[in-house]
């Protein structure tokens, strides 16, 4: 279960080509697995699947080519899971080296379905391995999650265990191109010992129909009641204290470069992982104000959350109108954490924003990567985020 509260916020306490002798060093939790490459510009090296690809435009094709153990699945046209939202797990190592992407030309829509990478069953030590999700839009039918009710509403149930793309015990992974919005949990999460990942290149946000949407019903995620339209949430990194990188066993090493946060996001990304993040614009230019019609703040509480166990890295971002835009959330007050930025821009943002300490001296990471300037972050992500 990940775990949903904004908890305690404490005081703050705390990269260019790697060089690879150094990388034990530096980061004593890396194990040096695989390869790293600069193809990705991030922890990622996968190639994904070497199937041939079978193309699909309808639901029955999805799941034909689903159970039919096909690796390299290629989604054409926009594909809606039913008035329920489907999820498809993939759960055995059966699955490594699977690509799922949607055809040229950015039409490619999984509508009311998720992707639901899950190795918690596999024996310990062993994930899913090397998987690439691109050029896919996913997004929920408010109107379907508004119809939701009883079970499917409650912890647990099919609208509030509803993702995007997630990863659970999944190693060696690239999200790349890809948009998800208006999902009733988190968009996105990588978490329970996964590790390796980019995710690059994409857009979450919420539309202000999801915002303003009405009926406006009341669900139960962990045990507490809230509005569906203040369930506005990005991604997770790690799903609590004990999934972290620091108290989890070193993994949750993640990239996430150029990639699109809003608008309309209530908060996040959490962060509990390893995670460098350079070249990402953070958008809060909607500004949701005062309360919903359930009585619920519309305003932001966070852009980024650096959360229990994790230890972050921030450069080159691009921060707009966002609220408390890195802000430190610990699941435990005390929890250990690592929090360093550099060249972040911060433009016309409100509340209170954690202030990371500088890199330190010969940071390096275990791949290639190229910054963009900052100041040109919004427009460079803005024209480039999402399926193409």
């Amino acid at each position: 279960m990940i775990k949903r509260s904004k908890t305690s916020f404490a005081g703050m306490t705390m990269s260019f080509l790697s060089v690879i002798m150094l990388s034990t060093l530096l980061f004593p939790g890396l194990t040096m697995s695989y390869t790293h490459a600069a193809s990705t510009g991030g922890y990622a090296t996968t190639t994904g699947s070497n199937e041939a690809a079978i193309t699909v435009t309808t639901l029955a094709e999805l799941k034909n080519a689903f159970n039919a153990g096909k690796h390299h699945i290629v989604i054409k046209g926009n594909i809606y899971g039913g008035a329920k939202p489907l999820t498809l797990t993939f759960a055995t190592t059966n699955w490594n080296n699977t690509t799922i992407e949607g055809a040229s030309g950015g039409g490619a829509v999984l509508q009311n379905i998720q992707l639901k990478f899950s190795g918690e069953n596999l024996p310990a030590g062993t994930n899913i391995e090397n998987v690439v999700i691109k050029n896919i839009t996913f997004y929920g039918n408010i109107k379907d999650l508004q119809n939701l009710s009883g079970a499917d509403t409650q912890p647990g149930g099919i609208g509030t265990n509803y993702l995007g793309v997630s990863f659970r015990r999944t190693s060696n992974i690239l999200v790349d191109h890809v948009t998800m919005y208006n999902i009733s949990d988190d968009l996105f999460v990588i978490s329970q010992g996964s590790d390796y990942a980019t995710l690059s290149n994409s857009h979450f946000y919420f539309t202000d129909s999801w915002l303003k949407m009405n009926p406006n019903p009341i669900w139960n995620w962990v045990g507490s009641n809230q509005d569906l339209a203040s369930e506005r949430l990005a991604l997770i990194i790690g799903s609590n204290k004990n999934d972290s990188y620091t108290y989890g066993g070193g993994k949750l090493h993640v990239t996430m470069h150029h990639n699109w946060f809003g608008p309309n996001l209530k908060g996040r990304p959490l962060l509990r992982g390893y995670v460098h993040m350079y070249d990402n614009y953070f958008d809060n230019s909607t500004t949701p104000s005062g309360n919903n019609a359930q009585g619920y703040s519309q305003q932001q509480y966070n852009a980024a959350q650096i959360g229990s166990g994790g230890n972050i890295f921030s450069e080159n971002n691009y921060f707009y109108k966002t609220n408390n835009s890195h802000q430190i959330g610990l699941d435990s007050n005390g929890d250990a954490y690592k929090f360093y930025e550099r060249n972040n821009v911060y433009n016309a943002v409100t509340g209170t924003s954690a202030t990371g300490a500088a890199f330190p001296g010969g940071t390096s990471f275990p791949y290639s990567y190229s910054l963009d300037p900052a100041a040109n972050v919004p427009n460079l992500v803005q024209a480039n985020a999402g399926p193409k």
